[in-house]
């Protein structure tokens, strides 16, 4: 089981890099990349300079083009074209007009098809890898029922997936406007109904863990940590990276599965606490 992390500074990567990530992604504030703003390095160079230092460590930098607007489509071409010259493991990308076009110019490399595309089935998939996607990340969406022949493909294609317990939203990714309403995921929180709460359905905590022991079951060997917007997302994201390497470790002692959900829950209720505690701690300076 290998760990992909999300980077937006230099420290960034330097931290998770010593903690034993195994895989880092980031992007530049020119080329659209994260639906929520989240943090970017500041330049191409930064792109390279950590790519290179990543391989002398065994390790692998991938650059992220999520979010491609129409302004920014020859730019964001031009930038995939230079950083796939110029040694980049690959590119994390949604815009089929991007990928359609790096295919007819022939750019190629190991394209990661970004959960926001929203792949869910075998026949969308099929569509993809004509493409030259190499990797799909699973959308947070479905059970590892409906991912399992995702995952068992025929097309030779990697997969990877977030830790859902942390990383989930209940609508779809790249297509919720409530953060016009809110700047927070107001999803979350619930809506006032009558004299009661309606909160949009989403997995339990003992249906996401199972979603990632199944999975992992199935095949999927890299789990990821996404960039965190905000002013403390860099911090936050600290946390949950420990959490997805306990994870990692309890798997490789190949657990039963229900060796695994009562150990799982655990650490993810101790993580839980610590950050809690930290977050108390940081409204009280405020």
């Amino acid at each position: 089981m290998k760990i992909q992390v999300g980077v937006g500074s230099k420290d960034e990567f330097f931290y998770f890099l010593d903690e034993g990530a195994d895989e880092f992604y980031g992007g530049i504030n020119d080329i659209p990349n994260h639906l929520y703003g989240g943090k970017n390095l500041s330049s191409i160079d930064d792109i390279l300079e950590l790519t290179e230092i990543a391989h002398r460590k065994d390790k692998k930098f991938f650059f992220v083009a999520n979010e491609v607007r129409g302004d920014a489509f020859e730019k964001t071409f031009n930038t995939v074209k230079y950083l796939v010259k110029n040694g980049i493991d690959g590119v994390i990308i949604r815009d089929i007009a991007l990928l359609n076009k790096l295919y007819e110019e022939n750019i190629k490399s190991y394209y990661i098809l970004s959960s926001l595309a929203l792949c869910f089935n075998p026949d969308c998939l099929g569509f993809y890898s004509k493409l030259g996607i190499k990797r799909i990340a699973i959308p947070e969406h479905i059970k590892y029922e409906e991912a399992y022949h995702i995952i068992k493909n025929k097309y030779n294609i990697d997969t990877e997936m977030f830790l859902t317990p942390r990383e989930y939203c209940v609508v779809l990714n790249g297509f919720c406007y409530l953060k016009e309403v809110s700047e927070n995921c107001i999803c979350r929180f619930g809506f006032d109904y009558e004299n009661s709460k309606f909160f949009m359905p989403r997995f339990s905590l003992h249906e996401q863990f199972e979603n990632f022991y199944e999975m992992y079951k199935a095949g999927v060997r890299i789990f990821k940590l996404g960039r965190h917007p905000g002013k403390y997302g860099h911090l936050y994201a600290k946390f949950v990276f420990k959490e997805i390497y306990s994870l990692k470790l309890l798997l490789e002692e190949k657990p039963s599965k229900k060796e695994f959900m009562e150990k799982s829950i655990s650490i993810h209720f101790k993580f839980g606490e610590l950050l809690n505690q930290w977050r108390k701690r940081k409204l009280k300076e405020q």
